[in-house]
């Protein structure tokens, strides 16, 4: 049996904890025309499975005959590269006829000098006639597009989208991006028509079922796994998507290694330095460089109590604050999903930050 856990970002693992019935969910509503998810945006911190998400919706709806996908990428071929998806699905459905492929054809021209491509007038009329033509033929258009923040290419696209709405043309849009680049869009003067579109969050994973799935799928394959160990394999994934995924592909193949076929205390604590480095290497080093100053100044303060439960009394002391400043940094910081209040605040970053000391002492 090959390994089971996938920590590549934007594959759809074998094992897609807590976010299969959330697929299904988004793809159940996309199926009606008339749910809000019509128009929905994906936010979470970085490794919560934002990209994975949108993919696996994406990947399930390609399967159905009633709906075609186009996945974008933001960057000044946005519009171009629309109209192009759309434009090869018609052929390949042999749907051109009675399609003017003049108009079709030159929604985007470019501008020499410049080199990139700029929108002309005729880009609302292209996207236009061209889902007139899917919607015709009873075909959907779900529109992804990952990693979102505010650029023309984004205004220009949402401002014709939301025409198309209008004229009931059968098109959805499903976004993903950090919490403030969605908060951002939303808030956009351009774009107040996101206000009312659907917000997807991406919550921690629930503790139970990671250990619940860590000892199926680890008993399943024959492997002995105690209690103690699952709590702490548990406890070290903080609820995150991507830190389940890479803490079992880590552990699984560490216990592949083994001469017996148990995975103990020890297997988890052998590749712990890997575990942690792999973490911060590809999430929380850019979550933190993110921040601004006084939102690292907020969470070196939490780390230098050494708790995983800090009041906000304990941390305004350490700043130098009053409460008041620090009501504004706590509350960005939760929105941002990067600590979690519980009377308290616990922050996830600043939990792994203790990794190497009191925290990982399973």
């Amino acid at each position: 049996m090959g390994n089971p856990f996938n920590p590549s970002f934007g594959m759809v693992p074998s094992i897609f904890l807590d976010r299969d019935s959330l697929s299904k969910r988004v793809v159940s509503e996309l199926n009606n025309a008339d749910s809000p998810f019509q128009t929905s945006l994906i936010y979470g911190q970085r490794g919560a499975g934002k990209t994975t998400l949108m993919t696996a919706v994406a990947n399930e709806l390609s399967e159905n005959p009633h709906w075609e996908v186009v996945n974008l990428v933001l960057d000044d071929d946005l519009l171009e590269s629309l109209l192009a998806q759309l434009r090869e699905k018609l052929e390949e459905l042999k749907l051109f006829k009675d399609l003017d492929l003049k108009v079709a054809f030159k929604g985007i021209q470019v501008d020499k000098k410049m080199g990139r491509p700029t929108v002309s007038a005729n880009f609302q009329t292209a996207f236009h006639q061209l889902l007139e033509r899917f919607t015709q033929e009873e075909i959907r258009i779900l529109i992804t597009i990952d990693e979102v923040k505010v650029t023309p290419q984004l205004r220009k696209l949402i401002s014709c989208y939301q025409i198309m709405l209008r004229d009931n043309l059968s098109v959805s849009l499903l976004m993903a991006g950090l919490s403030d680049n969605v908060s951002e869009i939303q808030n956009d003067d351009v774009l107040t028509f996101l206000l009312r579109a659907n917000r997807i969050t991406l919550n921690p994973l629930d503790a139970e079922s990671i250990k619940a799935s860590y000892a199926r799928i680890f008993r399943d394959a024959g492997y002995e796994i105690a209690i103690p160990t699952l709590l702490c394999m548990t406890k070290q994934t903080m609820g995150f998507a991507y830190a389940f995924q890479l803490l079992g592909y880590l552990v699984w193949q560490a216990a592949e290694s083994q001469s017996t076929k148990q995975v103990t205390l020890k297997t988890v604590k052998e590749i712990q330095d890997q575990y942690i480095s792999a973490l911060f290497r590809n999430v929380y080093h850019k979550v933190y460089h993110e921040m601004s100053m006084r939102e690292r100044e907020f969470v070196q303060a939490m780390v230098k109590t050494g708790q995983f439960q800090v009041k906000a009394q304990q941390i305004g002391q350490l700043m130098g604050k009053q409460p008041g400043y620090i009501s504004v940094y706590r509350r960005k910081l939760i929105d941002d999903q990067i600590i979690t209040p519980t009377g308290y605040v616990t922050s996830a970053l600043c939990c792994l930050t203790l990794t190497s000391t009191s925290r990982n002492k399973c």
